[in-house]
């Protein structure tokens, strides 16, 4: 899935990358910096709840989590880099999960999920944000508005 979105994400310029969807949303760099961090919440729940299934896993602050950061007045080269390299990790680590642990039960938020729903969850929220990214930045100059949904809890 990662090489399918980069050849698309490295032609957006700085420029496009800065600009928000619309007031009061993010920018493509915020977006992607959400995903980071998702990456790097859900590695630490794919790694826990193979070492002690049946554990019990908080949420996040996301809104916080790009704030603090600052996506926004980082290099969208930068950005994007990080994504992958983490999404490329997340990746080799998911390769090498037996089998038998995609059964593992833990609690997400309160909600009681496999391991293997996470990864399928994780995956399907990432594919969600850069749909609606590609939406809302277009290709060839057509840019369409539509809300990406930024305000949510979860993965």
């Amino acid at each position: 899935m990662l090489r399918e979105w980069m050849p698309w994400l490295v032609t957006l310029s700085e420029a496009e990358a800065s600009v928000p969807e619309r007031p009061g949303k993010w920018s493509a760099k915020q977006v992607i910096g959400h995903l980071i961090d998702s990456a790097v919440n859900n590695l630490g729940r794919v790694v826990r709840l193979q070492i002690e299934p049946g554990q019990s896993e908080s949420g996040y602050e996301q809104v916080e989590w790009v704030n603090l950061q600052h996506y926004a007045e980082r290099e969208w080269a930068q950005v994007l880099a990080l994504w992958f390299a983490l999404n490329e990790h997340m990746t080799w680590t998911v390769r090498h999960i037996e089998k038998s642990r995609l059964t593992s039960v833990g609690l997400i938020e309160g909600e009681s999920l496999t391991l293997g729903f996470l990864i399928e969850d994780y995956v399907a929220h990432m594919q969600h944000h850069l749909r609606l990214m590609k939406v809302w930045l277009g290709t060839g100059g057509e840019k369409v508005r539509q809300s990406s949904g930024m305000d949510g809890a979860g993965v």
